[in-house]
């Protein structure tokens, strides 16, 4: 099992225009990510990203790394919220092979270092001749 963290991916800045756009397209209109006084009363210190940005970039990242095609399985847990200006970094922390596939651990954080997302993937390994 390998246990030396990989980098795979680190967005770019999460902005509230971003933010605005996914509330949009989400057809969220939920206050938590749009007004900063209702996140206040929420106990947040400012609007949060959904967390679908932070899954999405896991899923990005797993999908780059080894093809998109060779995913079998991806399952993300959300553990903390993304505010705007946090910029993540998807790691690879470790990985099992087995049987022609390999199941990855990965983690989500923001730039404080806070972990906002983590997950396990699956993907195939097999050589076709």
């Amino acid at each position: 099992m390998s246990t030396e963290p990989k980098i795979l991916l680190t967005t770019p800045e999460i902005t509230r225009l971003k933010i605005a756009y996914m509330t949009v397209a989400m057809k969220d209109p939920n206050l938590v990510h749009m007004e900063d006084d209702y996140a206040r009363l929420s106990g947040l210190p400012t609007v949060i990203a959904h967390g679908t940005f932070a899954v999405s970039y896991v899923g990005a990242a797993v999908s780059r790394a080894v093809g998109v095609e060779n995913v079998r399985r991806l399952k993300v847990e959300l553990t903390a919220p993304v505010f705007p200006g946090d910029v993540i970094t998807v790691s690879l922390t470790g990985t099992d092979e087995q049987d022609g596939t390999t199941t990855g651990k990965l983690t989500a954080l923001n730039q404080g270092g806070t972990q906002v997302a983590r997950g396990e993937a699956t993907w195939s390994t097999a050589r076709s001749s």
